[in-house]
């Protein structure tokens, strides 16, 4: 009678047969190129018996046979070799971390908005101060899962003065921000950097008097948006008028030598709206730029000229269209970028054009968080 349903004991030999054609598979696949032929023939007689144990018209005592028959006559390959898992682990984290890098070199890559240049369609790190006490671990866990948004509070224990505040690293790259009575030997910590922790209201200084119960500083982190630059786009297109585009700032004297300035060596990545190609002749008009002598026609363009849901529209440069008469010629193969945040955006009215060759690529998406500005980049 056949096994058309299996039970007790026949459903374990059917479990154990599964787990030796998976392992015998699974040996052949990794070792065809290096296991000798006559261990890949035996390998490949093992398949068979199990496969044959395996058909649904095989009957339970042949099955028990054939089981027997594969642990007597195929043992020696049945054994786990100790470090084989370990091995089989490691390659597998290799090719993750091999696809992973290779995405990230040629496809997409991952970028977080810093500053509030391109706010309000991209928002850099927001701190400001809150009135009331954190919410409950759960609000906040839901709130940083979210909106990636973190509460920062410190309350002075005791009375005493300030010894110092101070920015220290734990283990070397996590930023807080310590203040230390010293009269009492006691230390508060807020997990973050000290420019955030000033930015959302930390005023206290050394030599500060304190008295306890009071609070030191209560605000909250906003995450910059976080998103995915395609890196492939550019390779097939040129940038478009009005597009998001990152790119770095080699070469570009007029924001290097500002870094150098503040001890900062090596270039940096800046996302920017790409408002004008190559040829075009501008002019700022607030809150209009043109382009060719006309108002620039792209919708993002508009939107931000529409001072409407934020958007500040466009205003004079320090060093390039500094008046409505002010004009300048975007060189053949360069770009002229812009925040959408006209009035705070350290750009193109600031240090020139953006040369073709310092192009990363184009802002897609934004992943995380997940508010309003989640998905496609507009």
């Amino acid at each position: 009678m056949f096994d058309f349903l299996y039970f007790g004991k026949a459903k374990e030999e059917r479990k154990q047969l599964q787990a030796i054609s998976h392992f015998l598979a699974k040996r052949v696949r990794y070792g065809r190129d290096k296991l000798p032929e006559k261990v890949l023939g035996r390998l490949n007689e093992a398949r068979n018996l199990t496969r044959e144990a395996l058909h649904f018209r095989t009957k339970s005592d042949r099955r028990r046979l054939l089981l027997g028959e594969l642990e007597k006559q195929y043992g020696d390959l049945l054994k786990t070799d100790r470090h084989h898992g370990r091995r089989e682990n490691a390659e597998v984290a290799l090719v993750a971390i091999a696809l992973a890098l290779g995405v990230r070199a040629y496809f997409l890559q991952p970028f977080k908005i810093p500053t509030h240049s391109m706010r309000p369609t991209l928002l850099g790190i927001l701190n400001q101060p809150e009135q009331n006490q954190p919410p409950g671990i759960f609000f906040r866990l839901l709130d940083f899962v979210l909106e990636g948004k973190t509460y920062h509070r410190a309350v002075a224990p005791r009375n005493g003065q300030i010894l110092s505040v101070r920015e220290a690293r734990l283990a070397g790259f996590i930023p807080w921000t310590t203040t230390e009575i010293v009269s009492d030997n006691w230390k508060e910590i807020l997990w973050t950097s000290l420019q955030e922790a000033r930015e959302g209201g930390l005023k206290v200084r050394s030599g500060d008097s304190v008295r306890e119960g009071e609070v030191l500083a209560n605000f909250s982190s906003a995450t910059g948006d976080h998103l995915f630059v395609n890196k492939m786009i550019y390779h097939f297109r040129k940038p478009e008028r009005a597009e998001t585009f990152v790119f770095t700032t080699e070469r570009i004297d007029g924001i290097e030598s500002g870094l150098r300035l503040r001890g900062i060596e090596g270039s940096q990545y800046y996302i920017k709206r790409c408002v004008a190609l190559g040829g075009d002749l501008l002019r700022v008009n607030p809150p209009e730029v043109w382009i060719n002598g006309a108002p620039a026609e792209a919708l993002a363009c508009r939107r931000v000229a529409g001072q409407k849901d934020g958007y500040p529209g466009y205003t004079f440069g320090q060093t390039y269209l500094t008046n409505p008469n002010d004009q300048f010629q975007v060189p053949a193969k360069d770009y002229w970028a812009m925040g959408d945040n006209s009035p705070n955006s350290f750009d193109s009215r600031g240090w020139g054009p953006v040369p073709a060759a310092n192009l990363i690529g184009k802002g897609a998406f934004v992943y995380w968080p997940i508010t309003k500005r989640w998905g496609l980049i507009r």
